[in-house]
């Protein structure tokens, strides 16, 4: 009998140096101390530069209580010296706790709090002619031993070795909506270097490579590996990475050869012309990738497009997938020394083509939460996938997302992967919304360029059984967080600010939800003054003409979220 095979996949074993990240970036600043390896602000800084200006900033900090095991908190203003700050926190042995200085206070404090940094560094200030460093912001704290907060109520060993101490922690937000710190080891760190290094790196030359990516988002780690790698970072401000059109022509204009961020940014970036003068390589990751996306970008001549799968708790990426390898979007195959499991609600492997829960093995896995689970070396993602014939593995959304419509238990996520394989859809989004039995699922799409939505729901039910088929709202553009992805949480909150405009407008109208026409529920003229009005009131520039043009809530909501207006 032949049995069927398991979806069990790994990738290369490739030997892993036993050293710190810095370490490499230190070897690199001795075999060639006079390339350029970072350009901010107009200003080349050279691996020597760095190199002694984070040795400079090491010794202040050990001075203040940096020490291997603990943490430093890391809120400098994105600049070289936040690229400093990173390496002088490694140089000591402590744990870098990346915080940008734009995060509201009350989640800044939260985190704060949570990690217990024995140092906030919060700035950095240098003489640009000599190198030198002449001021040093620090606050201190009463700190916090990562050791000890892994390893309590374990009898497992103390993290001594540098390659097994915490590189840096990352703060999710959690499946409470609490900042939850992720504790990534240097072992990982140096195993992603090596993956990027094998699969990745030009082998005889050296390339630009943008950094446009928040350094409180994990994947900002990513361009910093290029530098350790020899290679050439141009650091994007924020006024640019922000403004797609700007953010295209800072390419263009530095002639950078490797762009990463997520896909709603790459979006914006395709619209504003990324694709007349594309960079050599692009890493896309953080969210589905959509099959008109997919398609435009594995079509685009010159371009080598690469898809990037991983949650925090696995170091950046845990897979990567060639868009060339592949005409349907997928997540592809493990880096090296990683093994990912598609498993049942038993952690027993599906056999190949079936969905079930991912499961990731191996030196990418974190060391564990802030006083939370330490997960030796294994890490249940949460996410839904499936092994697929080619060898290449697929995404199909989360497992907790599930919600129960009509006595059926579905998974949001099914329906948003249905949609994002339709050619006319750019993106989309699809959310559980109401309460008991009015729950539904409604689906926020924006179509691609000239496509006709009409007929997405048709189209969906060749697929998908009819309780799985959404309602749809039609977007121009989704609404994005500071890293650049769809903000979820933000679309909420900008719809429930909205239909409480409407009621207000409108009296104590019953039934209001994201797809309610402000007209259909007795707005008008007058009625849609006084809506732009309040909208205007609370910081979001609407007008009579938006509200009667724009009509639902969902619409109305995505100006919310385009203007996050007063706190």
């Amino acid at each position: 009998m032949t049995r069927t095979p398991a979806s069990v996949l790994a990738g290369p074993t490739r030997a892993v140096p036993a050293v710190g990240w810095w370490e490499l970036f230190e070897c690199r600043a001795q075999a060639r101390p006079r390339d350029v390896a970072l350009v901010a602000d107009g200003v080349g800084w050279t691996f020597r530069d760095l190199d002694r200006w984070a040795d400079r900033v090491a010794r202040r900090l050990r001075d203040a209580g940096a020490r291997p095991g603990a943490v430093v908190a890391c809120a400098v203003p994105r600049s070289a010296g936040a690229v400093v700050a990173l390496l002088a926190v490694a140089k000591t042995g402590a744990a870098a706790l990346p915080l940008d200085p734009a995060l509201p206070a009350r989640r800044r404090e939260a985190i704060l709090a949570d990690a217990d940094p024995v140092v906030v560094l919060t700035d950095l200030d240098t003489d640009l002619d000599t190198g030198l460093q002449t001021g040093l912001d620090l606050g201190t704290g009463t700190g916090l031993d990562l050791g000890t907060v892994l390893d309590a109520g374990r009898d497992g060993r103390p993290l001594g070795r540098q390659e097994e101490r915490p590189a840096y922690v990352i703060y999710t937000s959690g499946s409470t909506g609490t900042p939850k710190g992720v504790v990534v080891g240097n072992a990982s760190l140096v195993n992603l270097h090596g993956e990027l290094k094998a699969r990745h790196f030009p082998p005889h030359r050296r390339v630009k490579v943008a950094h446009g990516l928040p350094f409180g988002f994990d994947a900002a780690f990513d361009p910093l590996l290029w530098m350790v790698g020899g290679h050439e970072v141009h650091l994007v401000p924020d006024d640019v990475r922000t403004d797609p059109d700007r953010y295209v022509r800072f390419v263009a204009d530095h002639r950078i050869d490797v762009v990463e961020t997520v896909p709603a940014h790459v979006v914006a970036l395709v619209d504003a012309g990324l694709l007349h003068h594309p960079p050599e390589l692009l890493f896309l990751g953080g969210e589905a990738i959509g099959q008109e996306l997919w398609t435009r970008l594995r079509d685009t001549p010159g371009l080598r497009a690469v898809n990037l799968y991983g949650p925090t708790e696995c170091t950046v990426f845990a897979t990567s997938c060639r868009l060339d390898e592949c005409e349907a979007p997928a997540i592809g195959r493990p880096v090296a020394n990683t093994v990912v499991e598609v498993v049942d609600d038993r952690s027993r492997p599906v056999p190949v083509g079936q969905p079930g829960e991912l499961v990731i093995g191996g030196r990418c896995v974190a060391l564990g939460y802030l006083h939370g689970e330490r997960f030796d070396g294994w890490f249940h993602t949460g996410d839904i996938g499936r092994l697929r014939p080619d060898g290449r593995l697929e995404w199909l959304g989360r497992k907790d997302g599930q919600v129960k419509i009509r006595g059926h238990r579905v998974e949001p996520g099914e329906a948003e992967h249905a949609l994002l394989a339709l050619p006319t859809v750019r993106q989309a989004v699809v959310r559980a919304e109401g309460e008991g039995l009015d729950v539904r699922l409604v689906a926020y799409v924006v179509p691609a360029p000239g496509a006709d939505l009409s007929d997405v729901r048709d189209r969906l039910r060749e697929v998908l059984p009819d309780y799985l088929v959404p309602s749809v709202v039609a977007l121009d553009r989704m609404p994005v967080g500071p890293t650049g992805k769809v903000d979820r949480r933000g679309m909420s909150s900008a719809q429930r600010l909205v239909a409480d405009l409407f009621r207000a407008v409108l009296g104590d109208v019953r039934g209001v939800t994201p797809t309610s026409d402000f007209l259909d529920l007795g707005g008008h003229s007058l009625a849609a003054a006084a809506l732009a009005a309040r909208l205007r009131v609370v910081g979001v520039p609407c007008s009579t003409r938006d509200v009667l043009t724009l009509r639902t809530v969902a619409r109305l909501a995505g100006l919310v979220t385009a203007h996050p207006g007063k706190e």
